[in-house]
């Protein structure tokens, strides 16, 4: 369920980034979200101790700081958030 909230809030962002193409970025995005999720179910199963979410989001938020002070902050956001889910390190979950 937070992973469809990561989502959503990513594509709010979406609207606010106009460099960016963003059919391109959604359709993107939902590839590897879905690749990601598969990886990680193949990888833990329904272990309780490993969350998806938590682990996505950890990563997602470590990307994103690298964002701050860039004037192009909406589109540095959506790029980062996406290379997140395309590399879908799992190590540290």
């Amino acid at each position: 369920m937070r992973s469809i909230l990561i989502i959503a809030m990513l594509l709010g962002g979406v609207a606010h980034a106009q460099a960016l193409d963003r059919g391109k970025w959604i359709e993107q995005t939902a590839r590897a979200s879905k690749a990601c999720q598969a990886k990680f179910r193949k990888k833990f199963g329904d272990v309780k101790e490993h969350n998806y979410a938590d682990c996505v989001t950890d990563q997602n938020n470590k990307a994103v700081d690298t964002c701050t002070g860039n004037s192009e902050f909406a589109n540095c956001v959506l790029e980062q958030s996406l290379k997140v889910l395309e590399v879908c390190d799992l190590s540290g979950c």
